[in-house]
């Protein structure tokens, strides 16, 4: 299979987190096609987990569904580096469940969608104390604490929505730790 030819990208909208482009692609079989497809900032997301099996998740309203999100913290990155991605992961974790770790081990990063540029970098945040930061002045959110199981079987069932980040850290830990 032979790459496509980009012939012209140009930006349709560009906003505080996503800019979206509009591109002709013209492929093997002559073909020309217009895709869209957006860069986005990329993001640190962390699972963390007490020394009991309990799960600390952030419930927060979120404008693309117009109702609460329960997920794992969460936030923007700027870094490339992992230690300015780890940095990120403490501040997040302060700012959204009261809390750091001492332990923080990187499970993976992978796309965020095949026609959006942004990577999602997950951790597993162990060894937890209590450490508070004021949240971002636009985060109004509520910690949820629960056993990993039932936080696990509560997504795995449909019972509560949450991100596909989520979801996969779960699956992750799950698999490390044998839980």
């Amino acid at each position: 299979m032979k790459k496509p030819k980009l012939i012209s990208e140009k930006i349709i909208y560009e906003g505080p987190s996503v800019k979206v482009y509009l591109a002709k692609v013209e492929f093997e079989n002559g073909n020309i096609v217009e895709w869209d497809h957006a860069h986005g900032s990329d993001v640190v997301v962390m699972l963390p987990l007490d020394s009991d099996n309990n799960v600390y998740l952030v419930r927060e309203w979120r404008i693309a569904w117009r109702d609460f999100v329960l997920q794992i913290p969460a936030g923007g990155v700027d870094a490339t580096d992992e230690e300015g991605k780890l940095k990120q992961v403490h501040n997040e974790l302060r700012e959204e469940i009261s809390m750091d770790a001492k332990n923080i081990e990187h499970l993976t990063t992978t796309m965020l969608a095949a026609r959006t540029k942004a990577r999602i970098s997950i951790y597993l945040a162990r060894d937890l104390y209590p450490s508070e930061k004021d949240p971002d002045p636009d985060e109004f959110l509520e910690v949820v604490k629960m056993p990993f199981d039932e936080a696990l079987e509560m997504f795995l069932s449909g019972k509560v929505s949450t991100t596909t980040y989520t979801l996969l850290a779960f699956m992750l830990v799950k698999q490390k730790l044998d839980l």
